[in-house]
C-alpha cells in the first residue's frame, strides 16, 4: 500500500470526487455537464496536501533503475537527470524514464513527448536521444524553468534576450496608452510593470557578460527617456531625481539580501554547506577572520567563477559588520541602502 492509499484509507477521504460536477461555458454556450472522476480539485484546502500524497513515491518509482539518478519536484512540475558518461548511463537514464511512464500510467496521468525536453549539458555529453513509449523526447538547447530560461551553455544571453523583449513590449504599450508622463507617473508604471519582469529570480541568472548587462540597463534608460519633465541630462542624474538605482546595483543589493538570509539561517540551508570562510583555513587573528569573511574558490571555468556563492564573496567581505550583523532582513536592507549611499 502506496502512501497515498494509506492515508486516502485512515483519513477517509474516498469520495473526494463523488458528487462533482463540471461543465465549460465558452461565449455564453454552455456545455454539458460531466462527472469529475478523477484529479485533485483546484483552490481546496485539500488539494495540496493530496496532491503531494499523490506524488510522494514518485522518487523512489524513478531510482529504481538507478539511485545516481537525481529527481526535482516543484507542484506538477518535474525533471530528472543523470550524469551519462557512456551508453551505459544513458540505458540506466532511460530506464529511469520508463519507470516515470509506468508511475504515470498507474496512477491514471499520462506524459506527452512534445510537452517534454531534453537538455544536454557539458562539452563531452554524448547526445543520446530518449523516448516516452517509443516516441522521441525532442532535445533543445534551452528551455524555460520557472521563469528562468536555462543554456545547455550556461550562459544568461537566451534569458536576457527574452526577458528584455517582452519588457520593451510594456514600455512600447505604456508609450501608446499614456499622454501625461511626467516623473511620477512613468516611475510609477516602469516599478510596476516593467522592472519586475528584468529582475524576477536574478540571482539564479545573474549576467556576468558586460553585453547581457547593458541590455538589461537600456530597458531602464529608455523608460527614463520617456520622462517629459527630467529634459537632457545623464543616465546616473535621473536616476538620483525619480529615487531608482541602476539594475546592475539593484542585482548586487539582491545577491547580498540573500546571502544574509542565508547566513542567518532565514533559508534554512547550512552556509557551511555552500560558502568557504576564512575562519575554515586560517587560524591566525586577522581582519578577515575577526570578521569572518567569505572565500572564494579557486575556479577556471566562468560558469563557477561567477556561479552565486563565488560572485558574492567580494561585495560580502566589503560590507561593515554593522550591516552584516543585522537583527533582520528589513533591517539589513535599511542598513545597507544606507551604507551604500555614504559609501
Amino acid at each position: 500500500m502506496t502512501l497515498m492509499q494509506l492515508m486516502v484509507h485512515k483519513v477517509g477521504y474516498e469520495n473526494w470526487t463523488e458528487h462533482r460536477r463540471q461543465r465549460v461555458v465558452l461565449n455564453g454556450v454552455n456545455s454539458s455537464w460531466a462527472d469529475v472522476l478523477s484529479s485533485v480539485v483546484q483552490g481546496s484546502v485539500l488539494g495540496p496536501i493530496l496532491f503531494i500524497m499523490y506524488i510522494n513515491d514518485l522518487d523512489d518509482r524513478v531510482r529504481e533503475a538507478d539511485d545516481r539518478i537525481y529527481i526535482v519536484k516543484f507542484a506538477d512540475d518535474t525533471k530528472i537527470g543523470r550524469e551519462i558518461m557512456d551508453v551505459g548511463d544513458s540505458d540506466k537514464l532511460q530506464a529511469g524514464v520508463n519507470n516515470l511512464v509506468d508511475w504515470c500510467r498507474d496512477w491514471g496521468m499520462a506524459l506527452h513527448p512534445d510537452k517534454c525536453i531534453v537538455l544536454h549539458f557539458g562539452h563531452k555529453n554524448p547526445r543520446h536521444t530518449y523516448f516516452i513509449n517509443d516516441a522521441p523526447i525532442k532535445s533543445d538547447d534551452t528551455a524555460r524553468d520557472l521563469g528562468v530560461h536555462v543554456s545547455t551553455n550556461c550562459k544568461t544571453s537566451a534569458h536576457v534576450d527574452i526577458i528584455t523583449k517582452k519588457a520593451q513590449g510594456v514600455l512600447s504599450r505604456i508609450r501608446r496608452a499614456t499622454i501625461v508622463r511626467d516623473s511620477s507617473t512613468i516611475t510609477a508604471m516602469y516599478r510596476s510593470f516593467v522592472r519586475p519582469l528584468l529582475e524576477s529570480a536574478a540571482p539564479a541568472w545573474n549576467p556576468h557578460n558586460r553585453g547581457d548587462v547593458d541590455s538589461l540597463e537600456k530597458v531602464q534608460k529608455r523608460g527614463l527617456r520617456m520622462i517629459s519633465d527630467l529634459g537632457k541630462m545623464s543616465y546616473e542624474d535621473k536616476l538620483k531625481i525619480v529615487g531608482l538605482q541602476s539594475l546592475e546595483d539593484r542585482r548586487i543589493r539582491g545577491d547580498l539580501i540573500e546571502t544574509f538570509k542565508y547566513m542567518n539561517g532565514f533559508n534554512d540551508v547550512d552556509p557551511t554547506e555552500l560558502f568557504s570562510f576564512v575562519r575554515d583555513r586560517h587560524a591566525k587573528e586577522t581582519r578577515a577572520f575577526e570578521n569572518n569573511d567569505l572565500i572564494a574558490e579557486k575556479t577556471t571555468l566562468d560558469i563557477r567563477k561567477f556561479f552565486f556563492t563565488n560572485r558574492v564573496t567580494s561585495a560580502w567581505n566589503s560590507l561593515s559588520n554593522e550591516v552584516k550583523l543585522a537583527p533582520s532582513v528589513n533591517t539589513f536592507k535599511n542598513r545597507y541602502d544606507e551604507y551604500t549611499t555614504n559609501v
